[in-house]
């Protein structure tokens, strides 16, 4: 993933620990227009947005799916972080 794309993508996984979807959506479509090869990230992201739209909060299992989505140490460490916030 390009440096720029990964500083988008954790961007929306912090937006996703604070329950703020418009970020999470706006910093999820950056980050895919830099790099298309993260299409399974901003997938797992979308979903959680709609988690958050229908039940105030991100499951457990996309959160789990979130971390299989991701490729760096990084934003794994951004999930572990938003998911327990």
């Amino acid at each position: 993933m390009e440096q720029k794309a990964r500083h988008f993508a954790e961007e929306a996984i912090f937006a996703l620990g604070r329950l703020d979807v418009a970020t999470a959506r706006t910093a999820i479509a950056q980050a895919y227009d830099v790099d298309h090869k993260i299409g399974a990230l901003a997938d797992a992201v979308y979903l959680a947005c709609a988690d958050i739209e229908n039940d105030d909060q991100v499951s457990t299992a996309t959160w789990n799916t979130l971390a299989d989505a991701v490729d760096s140490p990084e934003l794994l460490a951004a999930i572990e972080l938003s998911r327990t916030a």
